[in-house]
């Protein structure tokens, strides 16, 4: 499937990418910072416009996506990989995250099991006690909708998600089945106090209008 293409024309808009990445920042700073330490080896796997790696702070991080503008969005202080999330050994050089991020990606691949590699590499290269932290359609909300955009491939919700990831050596540490809205062209208004206020009102707000799930898991053995 051609990602560049469908990416160019799903978000032909600029004014609607600077929009998304102005949501992104009130994101980063007042909820998955939290989840970060400053000082960590940060890896997104499939980072797209780079609007979560460019606004987050950690010492180090790791960008991959196949789609070949990667490097025209990602930061200086971003190595920007446009390669597969599958090859990540070639990239890491023995070392281990502390912290995979996964957003919008798992429901792209080509099924189940491919999902649940995806989660065990993640496990596999992260250090102990470090963390997965996944943003992801949950069909169980989204419903029929789910089915919208032509390169969705997988059915996920938030249980089996955490199916997957028990299987892959990971505890859950937090799960908010509903967290966001589906997607950032969702019908509420996206003005930065707007989201700033959504994210103090969480679980209420998420219970309204979240049709995403956000979860984190914890690699508790080598």
């Amino acid at each position: 499937m051609d990602n560049q293409r469908i990416y160019n024309n799903r978000f032909a808009d600029k004014k609607a990418l600077e929009d998304k990445n102005k949501i992104w920042q009130i994101l980063c700073k007042y909820f998955f910072q939290k989840y970060i330490p400053k000082d960590s080896l940060l890896i997104d796997i499939a980072a797209g416009y780079c609007e979560f790696i460019n606004n987050i702070e950690s010492k180090e991080k790791i960008a991959f996506d196949l789609n070949p503008d990667l490097k025209q969005f990602a930061n200086e202080d971003v190595l920007a990989v446009n390669n597969s999330f599958f090859e990540l050994n070639n990239y890491l050089q023995g070392k281990k995250a502390d912290v995979f991020f996964a957003s919008n990606v798992l429901e792209h691949l080509e099924s189940k099991e491919q999902v649940i590699e995806s989660i065990k590499i993640c496990s596999d290269n992260l250090k102990k006690g470090g963390h997965l932290l996944i943003l992801q359609p949950n069909i169980k909300y989204v419903k029929g909708a789910y089915w919208d955009f032509i390169d969705h491939k997988v059915a996920l919700t938030d249980k089996s998600l955490i199916e997957a990831a028990v299987m892959c050596n990971l505890k859950l540490r937090v799960n908010y089945p509903r967290f966001l809205p589906y997607t950032t062209k969702s019908k509420f208004p996206q003005y930065p106090w707007f989201v700033w206020l959504y994210l103090k009102l969480m679980p209420i707000s998420g219970f309204f209008l979240g049709q995403q799930s956000f979860l984190v898991f914890e690699k508790f053995d080598e």
